[in-house]
């Protein structure tokens, strides 16, 4: 049955439910190198570099990951995909634009001041 009248000004009516987003997800810094490694402790080094390309591989994993949430909410989503997924797909493309901005770069030992000239530099 088909209700025709107007809506007393005693009920508002129902504003739509808006979709509730989950808050963006945390990422990690960009691996950094100690500046006060000195360069002729081999451990040191070798133990910095180590840590360097791991704090490197877990920033490609977080990307992974994101991009999986990505996929999933594509699919579940369906043709609302573009709206409810939007969240995810911006935090994505700002990742992707933070890894061609350079945060994935070569390890290089620091080079101790004065020798900059006498010291060959390995590319």
């Amino acid at each position: 049955m088909f209700w025709a009248g107007k809506p007393t000004s005693e009920a508002a009516p129902a504003e739509p439910d808006l979709p509730q987003f989950p808050p963006p997800m945390e990422f990690s810094p960009p691996a950094v190198i100690d500046p006060e490694l000195n360069g002729y402790d081999r451990p040191a080094v070798l133990r910095a570099k180590n840590a360097y390309f791991k704090e490197q591989a877990v920033r490609v994993q977080e990307i992974v990951v994101l991009r999986d949430k990505l996929r999933w909410c594509y699919k579940r989503e369906g043709v609302n995909h573009y709206q409810n997924c939007r969240y995810l797909t911006e935090q994505y493309m700002d990742l992707l634009k933070e890894v061609r901005g350079g945060w994935f770069k070569p390890f290089e030992v620091p080079r101790p001041e004065g020798l900059e000239g006498a010291l060959p530099k390995y590319h």
